[in-house]
């Protein structure tokens, strides 16, 4: 059964004039309601640029305020137990030493919160950078932070020089090779740094890079929930603490980029995070 084809020509019947009309203002009735949602789109996507732009500055502003009185209540609380230590009683001392634990915790979480608000208002200073000497210096900095720990990172391959905002890809790196230390409960902390070849969407070049550890590993239900603000997935006195921002932040700081990121993982056998950034 081979495939059969015939091609006919000035066979259809002419278009009659009251169809062409009707095919016209057809045409420019789609025209109209494509221009129509353009602008509700259009007048959207501006209230929520300025809706954005509120939020940014009132998170700045929140976490500014706050920052006074909570110091105040950290302070008063060691003043208390330097000058009163002698008179309460251990039961008084423990509260009011929980007292300015949380104060610290809370100050932690505002720094974090006024942190993220300002990456949204900062201008990006895009430089060509050379990510070998960036993550060299960010290596040796990390390691003194976790001296006592065995700790692997490989590079296989030497990475690419591109154009970033050179502290904010330094941040993104920091948090991510922190996190596979971190969260990880083998003998050797296992990372491999690298990169991969670019890929294209939408007509726009990527570099496409990734940081690959041993660790806990994050199961599949988690592994967008780990990107919200806050979102800790342990105690916070497991896994050296933290604020669970920094992953939030880390999403941030690649969506400036133009880039994005994500995770693939096994739980119990570690973690890849992938992030792009255009070329």
């Amino acid at each position: 059964f081979e495939l059969w084809q015939e091609t006919v020509q000035l066979k259809a019947l002419p278009w009659q004039r009251c169809e062409i009309e009707a095919a016209i203002e057809l045409r420019s009735n789609i025209v109209g309601i494509v221009l129509r949602k353009a602008e509700e789109l259009a007048q959207i996507n501006q209230e929520l640029i300025r809706s954005n732009n509120e939020l940014d500055a009132f998170a700045y502003v929140a976490s500014h305020d706050l920052k006074e009185p909570l110091r105040g209540i950290h302070n008063y609380s060691s003043f208390l137990i330097e000058d009163y230590g002698s008179i309460l009683n251990e039961d008084g001392i423990s509260k009011l030493q929980t007292l300015m634990q949380l104060a610290q915790r809370m100050e932690n979480l505002i720094n974090s919160l006024l942190h993220y608000s300002r990456l949204g208002r900062v201008e990006l200073i895009l430089n060509e950078t050379d990510l070998n000497e960036l993550l060299n210096t960010i290596i040796e900095t990390i390691k003194i932070s976790f001296k006592e720990q065995q700790i692997d990172i490989s590079i296989p391959q030497p990475l690419p020089s591109i154009k970033c905002d050179r502290i904010q890809i330094g941040e993104l790196f920091t948090n991510l090779i922190t996190n596979a230390i971190k969260y990880n409960n083998k003998p050797i902390k296992s990372i491999e740094i690298g990169w991969q070849q670019e890929e294209t969407f939408s007509h726009q070049s990527y570099w496409k890079f990734y940081i690959k550890d041993n660790g806990i590993g994050i199961r599949e239900k988690h592994q967008e929930v780990i990107f919200r603000i806050f979102k800790r997935l342990h105690p916070a006195n497991r896994y050296g603490g933290g604020t669970g921002a920094g992953l939030t932040i880390a999403q941030k700081i690649v969506e400036r980029h133009h880039g994005k990121i994500w995770v693939e993982s096994t739980y119990g056998q570690g973690s890849t995070f992938y992030f792009t950034i255009p070329q």
